[in-house]
């Protein structure tokens, strides 16, 4: 291979000095993420005993009035939206030459049975609207 240059000796130096003391580039990388790790585990500890202290007080604590909060809660729920009508052609809230232009245009005819124009999930859909 032959001799090595200043700059890999000088570069060997530093990688084995930075093995010697775990630090070099991607140790702090490495460092930083444990802690960013950590104190998110200490917040979400934090958060889960606040939630649980707050879930002990007043109406929630359990007993008698705890079934008919309960239910209160399951009825609140249960509410849901009503389905929409659809809009026929030709009205709307769009400009008179959108709303002309929609009613020209014939009706979609199905092509395939599978795939076709995929839409991206609403809260409506998910039963939350």
């Amino acid at each position: 291979m032959g001799v090595a240059s200043k700059a890999q000796i000088r570069h060997a130096k530093m990688v084995a000095k930075a093995n010697a003391n775990k630090t070099g580039k991607h140790r702090a990388i490495l460092t930083k993420k444990k802690l960013k790790h950590q104190r998110n585990q200490e917040r979400n500890q934090k958060k889960k005993e606040t939630r649980q202290a707050l879930e002990e007080r007043g109406r929630n604590k359990g007993g008698e009035d705890a079934s008919a909060s309960a239910a209160m809660d399951v009825e609140g729920a249960s509410r849901k939206r009503s389905p929409s009508k659809p809009i026929k052609p030709g009205t709307g809230s769009g400009t008179p030459g959108a709303r002309a232009a929609s009613a020209k245009v014939p009706k979609a005819v199905r092509v395939s049975k599978r795939g076709g124009r995929r839409r991206k999930a609403t809260w409506r859909s998910h039963g939350m609207g």
